[in-house]
């Protein structure tokens, strides 16, 4: 275990992806699974707060400690297990998303949690239920995790199999590897209709207990070893960025392919990308049409049978929906997808080139509504930009009806009004039935706007469940809730 208690070196463990810094006393860096049960267990007989993180590539805080210990994972970083005949895999929590990818390419077997930020971790992913563009077809990281050894906070752990340990009605109890039992009450709250959903436990009767660590952001235990499902690779897949120089007929296509269609086409993901978006981009990408308002990336899977027809039908389609077809990008091999996907992750990281440039905390929206809400969710949100004056870039999961509108504040009037943008937009997505985080959680950042969804009933229902596991309550202090 490497200990830091250097004022200098401790910097960077004191901040996230977001900006958002926090202050650790001491900062602890896990070298083996072994050490974490110990390391806690004095750390709460002592009453010392403590805080878990990785990679740091959180965006709400959530991994950001404000008072007592820091405990890193980022070097627990084994893959302890692919096992091709059932297509699962255990790993622990430090191993890094893009380096599972790679391993898995080598087996034809494929991990669909895609995240933008591929340097994130496994067990972050599962702390946030993290997402991303192939969550469209796939779903979030919930719908992979098999299997879960979870450390309380008291140093005692629980060993939890998907399918094996069910609440009964609203009441719940767990049994730790010990011998001692956790009981509590799965409390009554709103479930937005949304797709995607990360604000809050994850709560219903009879529920797989499971699933309750999975997006609890690490306030209920730390994360020691995942197990998690796998698939195999797909035998093709077709690539292609649409340029449109109609946002109604963007629309349109996007819907098109949401929806059931009759020319069978099954998208595994639809990301959007704005006007600005597109213009931030063409710093680094000097093929991009300058008459384009907008762009949709599109993927399928198929297989070399189907390949040439569903290239046919993607081109088709597009040609009924703007007359910049010709600008369109296809990628069908590894290469040429590669730069298509690079293009895509380049946007979050020129955003936040800017974020530094002009010294801000990340401002964003991360919220997403039912389909059915969606065309006046969109109108609203430009409508507001617009009319306030913000600069900003509005991209993300068009196919999740969720998309992050990053607003850049340079002044103390551009504060104010991004302040009112992000409150609105957080309200009209309550109104719409959907939720105020689809991905990124809650955090330190956004828990004041938990009362947006929750009612004080429902909040201190999620706060009783946290007290269950976290008596003493040290573990990820004043993340989703007010704990000081």
């Amino acid at each position: 275990m490497i200990r830091i208690i250097d004022e200098e070196a401790k910097i960077e463990y004191q901040k996230d992806a977001a900006n958002y810094i926090g202050s650790a006393e001491k900062v602890f860096i896990l070298e083996s699974t072994d050490e974490i049960s110990p390391l806690v267990k004095e750390l709460y007989s002592n009453n010392t707060p403590f805080t878990i993180s990785a990679a740091r590539t959180g965006l709400t805080g959530g991994g950001v400690p404000i008072s007592g210990v820091l405990i890193s994972t980022e070097r627990l970083d084994k893959i302890i297990d692919i096992d091709l005949k059932n297509k699962t895999a255990l790993l622990e929590p430090g191993v890094r998303l893009q380096t599972f990818h790679d391993e898995l390419k080598q087996h034809n077997l494929m991990y669909p949690s895609n995240p933008t930020e591929t340097w994130s971790t496994i067990g972050g992913n599962v702390a946030n239920n993290a997402s991303g563009a192939k969550t469209f077809k796939y779903g979030a990281t919930r719908n992979f995790v098999n299997y879960l050894e979870i450390v309380l906070p008291d140093g005692d752990e629980i060993h939890i199999r998907r399918g094996e340990c069910f609440a009964n009605g609203s009441e719940a109890e767990i049994k730790t590897i010990n011998g001692n039992t956790i009981k509590f009450l799965i409390p009554s709250i709103r479930i937005p209709k949304s797709t995607k959903n990360a604000a809050g436990y994850f709560l219903r009767p009879n529920m797989d207990l499971i699933d309750l660590f999975i997006g609890s952001e690490g306030t209920l235990g730390i994360i020691k070893k995942v197990g998690l499902d796998l698939l195999f690779q797909s035998e093709e897949v077709l690539s292609a960025i649409v340029f449109f120089d109609d946002y109604n007929n963007l629309l349109n296509f996007a819907e098109y392919l949401r929806n059931d269609n009759p020319r069978q086409l099954k998208p595994r993901l639809i990301e959007y990308f704005d006007h600005n978006s597109l213009k931030l981009l063409s710093e680094h990408h000097s093929d991009l049409p300058t008459e384009a308002l907008g762009a949709i990336w599109v993927e399928f899977e198929t297989n070399s049978i189907m390949l040439e027809n569903d290239t046919l039908s993607l081109y088709e389609l597009t040609l009924e929906h703007t007359d910049l077809v010709d600008m369109t990008w296809v990628a069908m091999n590894d290469r040429e997808r590669d730069k298509i996907t690079k293009f895509r992750h380049d946007l979050p990281l020129a955003v936040n080139e800017l974020l530094t440039k002009y010294g801000q905390q990340k401002i964003y929206t991360d919220t997403a509504v039912p389909a059915n809400a969606f065309r006046l969710y969109y109108n609203e949100m430009y409508s507001h930009l617009n009319s306030m004056g913000l600069e900003y870039v509005v991209f993300g999961h068009l196919g999740d009806c969720h998309l992050h509108a990053n607003l850049f504040v340079k002044s103390e009037d551009d504060r104010i009004n991004a302040e009112e943008f992000y409150n609105y937009m957080m309200k009209l997505a309550i109104e719409l039935d959907g939720t105020i985080s689809a991905e990124h959680g809650i955090g330190k950042i956004k828990k004041p706007y938990m009362k947006y969804m929750f009612t004080e009933v429902e909040i201190r229902g999620m706060q009783e469940v946290k007290k269950a596991f976290d008596p003493k309550n040290l573990l990820a202090l004043d993340t989703l809730f007010f704990n000081r």
